[in-house]
């Protein structure tokens, strides 16, 4: 019974992560979007764009969104350690097979 509980902690861990993901990097897109599509200029830090913040503010937001979608991708990475590496090594081994036969 034990082992189940542990895989289902596990999945639910991973499934975390994966949704966690996709909304950072959605986060971090957005607001990237956002600010390179704001007005440049003098003074254009100090008028308000979406949901009455600036484009400095939303620089702000920016900064620490891309900060939570490294810490995310990280405990991503390290969840899914075991994965990534047989992936590559699959894909190694498939192009050397494709170097021999060619």
């Amino acid at each position: 019974m034990t082992t189940r509980r542990s895989i289902k902690v596990k999945v639910y861990i991973r499934a975390v992560t994966a949704i966690l993901l996709l909304i950072v990097w959605a986060l971090v897109t957005f607001t990237g979007i956002l600010i390179w599509a704001a007005p440049s200029g003098q003074r254009s830090g100090q008028q308000p764009l979406l949901f009455d913040l600036t484009k400095s503010e939303w620089g702000d937001i920016h900064f620490w969104v891309a900060v939570a979608t490294i810490a995310v991708t990280l405990v991503h990475i390290i969840i899914d350690w075991k994965a990534l590496r047989g992936v590559i090594r699959y894909l190694v081994s498939v192009h050397r097979e494709r170097g021999i036969q060619e």
